[in-house]
């Protein structure tokens, strides 16, 4: 049998290292609570600076404002998910994304929807967007991109817009202007020269070939791809008489009708 007194010594080491864990553990908890305290009321926990990222349509200053962010603003201050929805709420944005970052600053990334086209208004150029709207605001450096003219019915110019948007870069590039010239006819005029009549529907799948098409008539010069039933190709100088695009005024055929050149698509 062990005395009680002999188990003394024991008890009383046990009960004393339960009672210093205990107050360590209030002690650490003290100071975290302390130093998060200190944290909030420094200028650690304030929004040092804001970025944003991804702006073309709206000027940065626009997102920031559109946000409700400020610089020394609480950096928990701030709910991130309903900047973002403010953020999107503005024309032309298709989503944005608030982060925070560098443990004091702000990013705003913007996705804005692609300028398909450009659209003149009274007051320049406005973008028409890839999903069929007319930006209000005149882009101070507006993006290549082809001119629409004549689309006085939004339905057609969404269906060029949806065309367009099928095409690779490499031939939209090569676009300046595309116009209407009614029952969803166009005329595209291109940089290269040429001058392509379609229609708007299937246009992009036609224009696929365009390169291909153009390469077999660097020996006929300049003219007229008609893309509206099969490939023609027509020069100036049989449609105008002066082997010139009539782009820069009114058609004038010359007399007779022009010959057509019929192309084919590899």
């Amino acid at each position: 049998m062990i005395d009680i007194e002999d188990r003394i010594p024991s008890l009383k080491e046990k009960r004393r290292r339960r009672t210093n864990r205990n107050f360590l553990f209030l002690l650490v908890l003290f100071l975290l609570l302390l130093a998060v305290l200190l944290y909030f009321q420094s200028p650690l926990s304030k929004v040092r600076e804001i970025r944003v990222e991804g702006a073309a349509l709206q000027s940065e200053e626009e997102y920031i404002r559109a946000s409700g962010i400020q610089t020394g603003d609480a950096l928990w201050g701030f709910n991130a998910d309903k900047a973002e929805q403010l953020i999107t709420g503005l024309g032309g944005v298709e989503g944005a994304e608030v982060i925070r970052t560098d443990f004091r600053d702000v990013v705003i990334r913007v996705d804005e929807f692609e300028t398909a086209a450009l659209i003149q208004g009274k007051s320049g150029f406005h973008p028409v967007l890839a999903d069929g709207s007319v930006f209000g605001e005149v882009s101070d450096m507006p993006p290549p991109a082809p001119i629409l003219a004549g689309f006085d019915e939004d339905e057609q110019m969404k269906k060029m817009v949806a065309e367009l948007g099928k095409l690779p870069s490499s031939i939209t590039s090569l676009i300046s202007e595309l116009k209407h010239t009614g029952d969803g006819s166009i005329t595209a005029f291109m940089t290269d020269g040429y001058e392509v009549r379609g229609i708007i529907s299937g246009f992009a799948e036609k224009m696929e070939y365009y390169p291909s098409i153009v390469a077999q008539l660097r020996e006929e010069g300049k003219g007229v791809i008609d893309l509206e039933a099969g490939v023609y190709f027509t020069s100036y100088e049989k449609i105008y008489g002066n082997g010139e695009s009539s782009h820069a005024g009114e058609e004038e055929e010359a007399e007779g009708e022009p010959e057509e050149q019929e192309i084919v698509i590899p």
